[in-house]
Order: C-alpha cells, then sequence, then structure tokens
C-alpha cells in the first residue's frame, strides 16, 4: 500500500486499513487529496441510460454524499461515471453484488454486473467524502483510489422480530435503510411468534385477533411497500412463520388447528399435527405472504416445539397412536408436509437448527439449517453431510443483539467457518444477527442493532484474513459509529458494556 494522508476524517499511518466499512476486498491509494464538488454533481449512466431504481438510488446518494450547505465552487470530480451490465436484476441470494470503483483527479467511475454492486459501489464513495469544514469544502483524501470488492457470503442478514413488540413501517423503513451503510442485504422477518399474530392474511383475516390491537397490524399492502423499499435498496425480505411451536397467538382466529391441552399465547402450545386444518391454513398464510414477498427462501422455524400439548391432547394422542407415532415422529411429519407445502410454493425451506438436531438426513437435502445454539456442533455436522447453513449464534457468541452484555468485540472475532474444510465452507451461505424484540421496540431498536450489525457484517463481507483482530478494527469501527450517526441513525457508542447506554460522559465520537 502507499502512504496516505487522509483516511475519512483522520491521518493514519501507511500500514493502516481505510475507514471503509465494511473492509473491501483489495484497495489501492495515494497520497493525494480530490475535491468532490457538490454542485451540479451527478451520476452518469453508460449506454442506454438507468433503470428507476438505478435513477432513484442515484438520487438517495447525491443527496446521502452532501448534507451540509458549501459556498459555490469550481472544479473538483462532479460526476461519477457508472457502467452496470445488467441494472434490472432480480434480487435473490447469489445475485453479483461485486463493484470496482476508482477515485483520481480526473473524475471517479463505477462498473459493476448488477444494480446492487452499484449501489454499494455507492456507499462505498460515500464513506469516502468528508467535509472539511475549515475549507468548506468535501473531498476524498488517499487518492488515487481503486477498490475491487465483493462479499465473502451471498447471504447477509438483520433478523427484525414484530412479535414481541410490534415494528411501525416507519421503524422497519429506517431499518432497512441503516443496513445500506454495511451492506447488510436481508431483512429476516420473524413477523409472528405465540405472543401476537400482527398480520392481516387476506385469505384468512381473522388470524389478525392474535395481534396485540388492530393498530399493530400489518396489511399485505403494507408488506409490499416495505418489500418494494428493501429491493429498490437490494435487500431482501425473508418471511419466516414459525412453526408448530412458537405459534400459539393462531388460536385466537383458528381454536381448531391448537391442541384442547394448550391455550392461546401459551408458548409450549405446539400447532396440532392430526388435522389438514393446520397445514390448510399454514399453506393460505403462505400464499398470501409469498405473492408480496417473493424471496427463493421461506423460513418456517421448526425450533423449541414442546411435546406436552400433544401428549395430552386426547385427540392428538388418538392420531399418533393409530399410525404408531411419538411425539417425535409426529414432529418429523409436521415439518416434512410443511416442507413440501413451501416446495410445491416453488421456495427453499429454511429452519432452525432444531430440525438438524432431531432428523439430520432425514430432512430434504434442499432445507437450509439455521445455526442458533453455540453448545451444538450442528455446522460441522450439517455441512458434512452437504446442507446448506445459515450461521446466528445465540448470547454465547453476541450475534443474538438482544444480549446486551455482548460487546462488538465478541461479536467481531466470531467466525462462521471455524473448523470447517474449504468444501465445507462453500456450504455456509452466510448468516447474520438476530434482534430478537422482549426489549426492544421502535423506540430502542436503533441503537441495540447499532453498531454491534457492523460487526456482523464486516465478518461476512470481508476477508477471512482481513479481519482476523478486533483490536485492528477498533480505530475504524469508532469511525463507522459516527457515520452512522451522520447519517441520521441512533448508534450507541462503541465501547459500551451494555450494548445501548448512553455515553457515559462528554466527549468525542471517535472517542466513544
Amino acid at each position: 500500500m502507499v502512504a496516505a494522508v487522509l483516511c475519512g476524517a483522520v491521518s493514519c499511518a501507511a500500514d493502516d486499513k481505510p475507514f471503509i466499512w465494511p473492509l473491501p476486498k483489495s484497495y489501492t491509494r495515494g497520497t493525494a487529496t480530490v475535491v468532490v464538488n457538490p454542485v451540479g454533481f451527478e451520476f452518469r449512466a453508460a449506454g442506454d441510460g438507468a433503470s428507476a431504481d438505478l435513477q432513484a438510488a442515484f438520487a438517495r446518494y447525491t443527496a446521502q454524499y452532501f448534507p451540509r450547505r458549501t459556498p459555490s465552487a469550481d472544479g473538483g470530480i462532479s460526476a461519477v461515471e457508472v457502467t452496470v451490465t445488467n441494472d434490472t436484476a432480480a434480487l435473490q441470494l447469489g445475485v453479483d453484488e461485486s463493484y470496482t470503483l476508482t477515485v483520481s483527479a480526473g473524475g471517479a467511475a463505477i462498473r459493476a454486473a448488477t444494480q446492487f454492486g452499484a449501489y454499494h459501489a455507492m456507499e462505498t464513495l460515500g464513506q469516502l467524502i468528508v467535509f472539511n469544514a475549515t475549507a468548506k469544502q468535501y473531498a476524498i483524501g488517499s487518492a488515487p483510489w481503486r477498490i475491487d470488492d465483493a462479499p465473502r457470503f451471498s447471504h447477509r442478514e438483520l433478523l427484525i422480530d414484530t412479535s414481541r413488540h410490534y415494528q411501525t413501517l416507519a421503524s422497519l423503513k429506517i431499518m432497512v435503510q441503516s443496513l445500506t451503510y454495511a451492506k447488510i442485504n436481508v431483512v429476516h422477518w420473524h413477523i409472528v411468534d405465540w405472543q401476537a399474530f400482527p398480520y392481516i392474511a387476506p385469505s384468512a383475516p381473522q388470524i389478525a385477533k392474535g395481534a396485540y390491537s388492530p393498530q399493530e397490524t400489518y396489511t399485505q399492502d403494507d408488506i409490499k411497500d416495505v418489500v418494494d423499499f428493501a429491493r429498490q435498496r437490494g435487500v431482501r425480505i425473508v418471511m419466516e412463520v414459525d412453526t408448530p411451536g412458537h405459534a400459539s397467538s393462531m388460536c385466537a382466529g383458528f381454536p381448531e388447528v391448537c391442541p384442547s391441552a394448550g391455550s392461546p399465547l401459551d408458548r409450549y402450545t405446539a400447532l396440532r399435527p392430526d388435522t389438514n386444518a393446520t397445514f390448510d391454513l399454514l399453506e393460505k398464510l403462505m400464499r398470501d405472504l409469498l405473492s408480496v414477498a417473493p424471496d427463493a427462501y421461506f423460513h418456517i422455524g421448526g425450533d423449541e416445539v414442546h411435546y406436552d400439548s400433544w401428549n395430552n391432547s386426547p385427540e392428538v394422542v388418538a392420531w399418533m397412536k393409530a399410525r404408531g407415532y411419538t411425539a417425535h415422529d409426529a414432529y418429523l411429519y409436521f415439518v416434512q408436509r410443511v416442507t413440501g407445502i413451501v416446495q410445491s410454493l416453488g421456495r427453499r425451506v429454511v429452519g432452525w437448527d432444531e430440525l438438524w438436531d432431531n432428523f439430520g438426513t432425514q430432512l430434504d437435502k434442499s432445507t437450509i439449517i439455521q445455526q442458533w445454539r453455540s453448545w451444538s456442533d450442528i455446522t460441522y455436522a450439517a455441512t458434512s453431510h452437504g446442507y446448506n447453513l445459515l450461521w446466528s449464534m445465540d448470547s454465547a457468541t453476541g450475534w443474538y443483539l438482544d444480549s446486551l452484555g455482548a460487546t462488538w468485540d465478541m461479536v467481531y472475532v466470531q467466525e462462521p467457518c471455524s473448523g470447517l474444510d474449504s468444501e465445507q465452507c462453500k456450504l455456509v451461505l452466510g448468516g447474520g444477527g438476530s434482534m430478537w424484540g422482549e426489549t426492544v421496540d421502535p423506540s430502542d431498536i436503533q441503537q441495540t442493532v447499532w453498531p454491534r450489525l457492523g460487526a456482523i457484517a464486516e465478518r461476512l463481507w470481508s476477508q477471512r484474513d482481513a479481519t482476523a483482530s478486533a483490536d485492528d478494527a477498533a480505530e475504524r469501527m469508532r469511525y463507522f459509529r459516527c457515520y452512522l450517526n451522520a447519517q441520521g441513525v441512533a448508534a450507541a457508542p462503541v465501547n459500551n458494556d451494555k450494548a445501548r447506554e448512553a455515553p457515559p460522559g462528554p466527549g468525542s465520537c471517535y472517542a466513544q
């Protein structure tokens, strides 16, 4: 690397990494400073012009780059040439997100295979642009730059739980927008759970009797609105309807799908496996959701299934006895029927790691296992049998963001491919952070998620050998937190012992 005079807003030594988060795959830089002129600044699409989504991104990023008023200026970079091979690519797992960004005194240019790579390039460019208050101008230090970048993992998610507390549409959109700053590209929407069912399904509207209130629900148009908003920013929405456990909020509107031994709002009630009414309802819900959230993947949950409500239900016991089933057999039957429904809708199943723990290779080979329990060695076992995996470890690692005692550096050093050989690692699609909602609502979700999700984002985007040390990343992390604040994201101080705590006292953002 060539010595640099400016990395972001502060000086840095020649061997320091640039203040870009997450760290790019490869880059070269120089020692010059290039002025960026906001007057008449524009992105220029090569060829036949830009798609509507790409044009919207041009407007969005132009506004993001220049939040402060400046005097009229002459000279400097006032345009970015953008070349995208396919700017109407479908947003699905594995879409090409790579890009090349160059910056010199002669101008700036972006090359990408898809619009999603171009979005990431525009975000990286924005992190390079710094306002100099003394000179009253925007500039990029350490030019010329060449950045060649692509993600290490294709699936980089934030789970948002809207059952334990309802998240407003405005809150959801703010969170989606915030993901783009760290190149997170999936919202895993855990839309319902046993506490509440905040979705008005068109084919089964009475299901919303399980909501906290009529105001705390999502209509079909609401979900489509969020999905469209996210797609325009390169963020997939993967829906989860957890079954057969964590589902007793369905009992309020459809008591026939719950065992007589259970009751609404009981975390230990599991949906009845002995009646087609259960599977008919689930198919309706999945059809409705997939009609507006058309990702190729659907999460069926499958975790923490308690057998008591089945074993204490005369109807379920009689059904199991007639089939020669144990409760464990009934659990497998349930999973296989739901898997069949998802596949009949042209989607691929994702499920929590209890599915593997209970059934292993009895699961359809297309099933994606999402590991959350740190005490279970499912990562090695599932990938050794050729199953794809997502890595979202629990409080012991800090990727469960409701664990407020998990500091960013604990989160940062976790490695999804630890203990795996290269072929097994190829089966790890990625993973992400889980923002379970027991103590999170719109008032505190941003500072609970950020900046710790940034640590997960860099682990999933950047090259493994470049992100081995949290100590090496600490200064960049503090800078990134301040960058989030500058974008209007209520990211908590980096050095908190309890995640979302306020600053301990007066001081610079870059020191907290």
